[in-house]
């Protein structure tokens, strides 16, 4: 028998106006013993009392709800529940998709993907990871790099100079990989999975980031990079 310890179920709410999507959905969470469905909801009303009632840990989202404010639903379910968001969008407006990520959410994943991907996705943001393409990532960090004033970046300066060196080789995998899970990307840095996240959660805290999307684009805007041929560059004058 395995000494591994069982997993509790993913408790997962939806939120769709259209009613065969989330039939649909609601039966491959139900074949799946790794998922507990919550609630679902057609309406922003309804799914903010709803998390707020039943507490899920993912809310799988369609931002694009008739007669109402995607954006604004995404901030009262961020702000009112700990439930981490997942966008699940038929959507091809890239500027409205980067926005949500921005504000906060943990991945975008498209009506077009395979029900396998979806459940990945719900698994993998579940476990603290992040759900999003590499072009969608490029973007965001774009956005971000263009708000930040002088001031902004001496202080981000003086915050990534309290890091050790190990932890600042964990920002720099975290930047190179952004397609890796924390467990591929610690077997690259020769270090357990744990003691990678022992790590993060100590530069979360001296950052003053919440998740690892913050810290790439925080790193991505702010901290040089040292070897341009194996790095993306994340600034202009970086040679």
């Amino acid at each position: 028998m395995s000494s591994e310890k069982k997993q509790n179920p993913i408790i997962v709410q939806l939120v769709d106006s259209h009613q065969i999507v989330l039939f649909g959905i609601t039966q491959l969470l139900k074949d799946d013993p790794r998922f507990i469905l919550s609630t679902t909801s057609i309406n922003g009303h309804h799914a903010i009392e709803s998390a707020i009632e039943n507490r899920p840990d993912i809310i799988v989202l369609e931002p694009e709800l008739p007669g109402e404010d995607g954006l604004e639903l995404i901030n009262h379910l961020l702000t009112k529940t700990n439930a981490k968001i997942l966008v699940y969008s038929g959507s091809d407006h890239a500027a409205l998709l980067d926005q949500v990520v921005v504000k906060g959410v943990r991945g975008v994943i498209s009506k077009t993907d395979s029900t396998n991907n979806l459940l990945k996705a719900i698994e993998k943001v579940h476990e603290g990871e992040l759900w999003l393409n590499r072009n969608a990532t490029s973007r965001i960090l774009k956005q971000v790099s263009e708000i930040f004033t002088p001031k902004d970046l001496d202080e981000a300066q003086l915050k990534l100079d309290t890091l050790t060196p190990k932890e600042q080789k964990v920002t720099w995998a975290i930047q190179l990989h952004t397609n890796l899970t924390l467990k591929e990307i610690a077997a690259t840095l020769h270090i357990s999975e744990h003691t990678l996240r022992n790590h993060l959660v100590s530069i979360y805290a001296k950052i003053g980031v919440r998740n690892r999307m913050e810290l790439y684009l925080f790193c991505g805007k702010h901290q040089k990079t040292t070897d341009p041929l194996n790095h993306p560059k994340r600034r202009a004058n970086d040679r």
